[in-house]
């Protein structure tokens, strides 16, 4: 049988030093585009998806025209 109070618990280790993070903790510059991940139903999905289609629109702008109507609209 194996004695669980002499087996070692793997740690985290110590943190990258700050040249090895790859500048993944500083701003993106003005103007550049960043990924953002919603959590929404595979209807309005695929709903939002197809409109871009059939407007010829991308994702990203066809959202950002959303953003601005709906803060004209809702303040």
């Amino acid at each position: 049988m194996v004695n669980i109070k002499k087996l070692s618990r793997p740690g985290k280790g110590t943190p990258p030093v700050p040249e090895q993070t790859n500048h993944n903790l500083a701003k993106p510059p003005s103007g550049q585009k960043v990924h953002q991940q919603v959590k929404i139903s595979p209807e309005i999905r695929r709903e939002f998806r197809a409109y871009a289609a059939e407007h010829d629109m991308d994702l990203g702008p066809l959202f950002e025209d959303m953003w601005r109507f709906y803060k004209g609209n809702h303040g």
